[in-house]
């Protein structure tokens, strides 16, 4: 009976400390919220001096939301799909943008530190996050295929 009990507590353990997917989002945007809060220098230029933090928007998050499982449910890594790229996505969705930049990756597991670290290694990604245009910004999750998808953006 003991050993039950041990299996069922470590069992529900598991599930009371996994993240949700919106956790894993939020927590995306804070790190990168972190990062240009230290004013991170991007190898190649860029950065290099404090940014304010990006706000969160809806529908930034729905489109970056809708590219990742895109990704993650067809397994690839791009930024178009079916041949419509994140400025079209972005303007569908009816967002209004003087500048924007989407930011994806993949890797073997949903840990939001693992992608930043790799952007911020990445001096193309880096200096879309160290942009100072950008004001707001929407991530999106897809467990399956460990996909994520970031969209910054200079609002109109």
């Amino acid at each position: 009976m003991k050993p039950t009990l041990l299996l069922l507590f470590l069992f529900g353990l598991s599930f009371a400390l996994a993240q949700t997917t919106a956790q894993l989002e939020t927590q995306v945007l804070s790190l990168l919220n972190d990062a240009r809060a230290r004013g991170v220098a991007c190898r190649g230029g860029g950065g290099g001096y404090s940014l304010p933090p990006l706000r969160f928007n809806a529908t930034l998050a729905q489109v970056a939301k809708s590219h990742a499982l895109n990704m993650g449910r067809y397994g690839f890594m791009s930024h178009y799909f079916r041949g419509v790229g994140p400025r079209v996505r972005v303007a569908r969705a009816g967002y209004g943008y003087l500048r924007m930049s989407e930011i994806i990756f993949k890797g073997r597991n949903s840990d939001p530190a693992r992608a930043v670290r790799w952007w911020l290694r990445s001096p193309v990604h880096c200096r879309a996050i160290m942009n100072p245009h950008y004001a707001e910004a929407g991530a999106g999750l897809s467990r399956v295929g460990h996909a994520w998808a970031v969209v910054l953006a200079q609002p109109r």
